[in-house]
């Protein structure tokens, strides 16, 4: 495969195989890219062996992103059994499944997608072309996207306080799809031979020590005792801004899971922390971004965001390796950068 790296050209979203960044909650290489026009894509279409998407649409009648498991993926999106507009959902603005749906100008919302015809895919209902991660990647930070991270931080806060219904609570399915992914992928269970053989270079190029801070993490997030409901992977590839409005849909419900409310904030923190180093630019918004992200949700991540941020770049690098292919120069340039952040 050609040298390119996860963030290059990705649309991430669910983790991977979106527009950059879930998600995975992934968010790994754009494949494929159709646009009728720069300004107006009519129809775009990426994806990679995790998570295929097309958006279609314009900007009179809304946009259409109908997203599925790719042809690789380990897991199928979780189960679409609870309505977030129901009494037990969030008291949040749901982005109602219609080609009119209005919404103030500048307010962050859910999107939670329906079933599609065929099993499997999920079908949104957004106010917008592109995600986050592709403007950022693209075009760095701006003060519109501060805004959408300070609403994005109360959405999640929202969800996090909501009670936990009785049919999720102590269900193991319920664990978030990224973190299973990546703990199988140190455990040596990686189904992608690809990911296996990175499995054998990480744990010599991390060290002993480091290898156990991500163990240690990944052990207590997936043994917490009092789990809180979570996104399981609000990836910036899945954050849509509203044109010409302002705000923003975030595509909700494919890693729907129960994790500490930390999951959710370190999944957004490794994805901006990743971009901005990937574009290696200083601009003064970076910053801003975390700091309204945190303030929307009333705390930060304190001391550990750095392993945090450790473990969304390599679940980052493991999904890119298992679905897309295998690079050198990109093993090397991002395991460098996880130690980095292991180290401080």
């Amino acid at each position: 495969m050609s040298g390119t790296s996860p963030a290059t050209g990705t649309e991430t979203g669910s983790g991977t195989g979106t527009e950059t960044g879930s998600g995975t909650g992934t968010g790994t290489a754009v494949t494929v890219e159709q646009t009728a026009s720069e300004q107006v894509p009519e129809r775009r279409e990426f994806g990679t062996g995790l998570l295929h998407t097309v958006v279609t649409g314009d900007p009179d009648r809304g946009y259409t992103w109908v997203r599925r498991p790719g042809p690789l993926s380990p897991a199928p999106f979780a189960a679409p059994g609870l309505d977030l507009a129901g009494p037990h959902g969030p008291a949040a603005p749901i982005a109602p499944d219609a080609p009119d749906a209005q919404a103030p100008a500048g307010a962050v919302r859910w999107a939670a997608g329906t079933e599609t015809a065929e099993p499997g895919g999920r079908r949104y209902r957004v106010r917008g072309p592109e995600s986050v991660a592709r403007r950022l990647l693209h075009h760095g930070p701006d003060e519109d996207l501060v805004a959408v991270l300070e609403g994005v931080g109360r959405l999640l806060r929202t969800l996090h306080e909501t009670p936990v219904p009785q049919d999720l609570a102590g269900d193991p399915q319920t664990r978030p799809r990224g973190l299973v992914r990546f703990t199988d992928w140190l455990a040596g269970r990686a189904a992608s031979p690809r990911a296996a053989y990175a499995e054998s270079r990480l744990r010599p190029r991390l060290g002993e020590t480091r290898m156990a801070a991500l163990h240690a993490l990944c052990a207590r997030i997936a043994d917490e005792p009092d789990p809180v409901l979570c996104h399981g992977a609000p990836a910036l590839g899945s954050l849509v801004p509203a044109v010409p409005s302002g705000g923003a849909d975030l595509l909700i419900g494919e890693d729907l899971c129960l994790a500490p409310w930390y999951f959710d904030l370190g999944w957004i923190l490794g994805e901006l922390v990743e971009l901005k180093w990937y574009r290696g630019d200083g601009h003064p918004a970076w910053p801003r971004l975390l700091d309204a992200l945190f303030q929307g949700y009333g705390r930060d991540l304190g001391d550990e965001w750095g392993r945090l941020a450790a473990l969304r770049v390599l679940l980052h690098l493991h999904d890119y390796t298992a679905y897309v292919g295998w690079d050198e120069k990109t093993f090397e340039k991002y395991t460098g950068f996880a130690m980095f952040l292991l180290d401080l």
